[in-house]
């Protein structure tokens, strides 16, 4: 009895030794892993961090406001064209942008978006027959077509004034055309060279062209 009594107290004072072994091991383990060094993080370490985002954003501002500014320009660049070779007229200016952008919208894309309409209209622009027993000559300049008489008179007189001979009238008056369209022109001429000389001039370089009268 007494060596069972003994042996007993062996093995449970070895169980005991064990776990106060086991705990010890445990407890070292932890503190080893709060005294690990941390690896400190410098404010310097941030701002290179963010850097390459920061050069990457500033790059972006600075390309769309070159952008910005190269539309501005050609905006402001544009209107001071037209509103020179207009005489600084507000009314003719706009009619001419108005023109030359429904002409670039032409070429660009075509007729596709006009009606039948529009493309009758254009059959009898083709087709228009100026009438020589409505002019004293043989060839006139047609500069430009408007829908208002009032800014037609004002390019008139204008190009008047510059000591050209110039004058209006409704196309339908002068010509096989049913548009009623008041346009601008120069002449009479008699001779086609004559119609030249006027045509290659300084304040009418790639305005109007040259009608034979029929």
């Amino acid at each position: 009895m007494s060596d069972k009594t003994n042996e007993e107290k062996l093995r449970i004072l070895k169980e005991r030794l064990a776990t106060i072994q086991q705990k010890k091991e445990t407890n070292y383990t932890e503190e080893v892993k709060k005294d690990k060094p941390v690896a400190p993080i410098f404010e310097e370490d941030l701002v290179n961090e963010r850097k390459p985002e920061s050069d990457s954003t500033r790059k972006k501002s600075s390309a769309w406001k070159i952008i910005f500014f190269l539309i501005l320009f050609a905006f402001f660049g544009g209107i001071g064209y037209y509103s020179y070779n207009n005489d600084f007229k507000m009314d003719p200016t706009i009619e001419n942008i108005k023109k030359d952008f429904d002409d670039m919208y032409v070429s660009l894309f075509g007729n596709d978006n006009k009606d039948e309409d529009d493309k009758e209209k254009k059959k009898k622009k083709k087709k228009v027959i100026y009438n020589k027993s409505s002019f004293d000559g043989n060839f006139i300049i047609v500069l430009n077509t408007f829908d208002e008489k009032e800014l037609a008179d004002d390019e008139a007189q204008s190009l008047s004034e510059k000591g050209y001979k110039s004058g209006v009238f409704l196309l339908s008056d002068v010509s096989n055309s049913e548009e009623e369209v008041v346009q601008t022109y120069i002449g009479p001429f008699n001779k086609e060279g004559e119609a030249n000389q006027y045509l290659n001039s300084t304040n009418l370089t790639s305005k109007g062209g040259i009608i034979e009268l029929q």
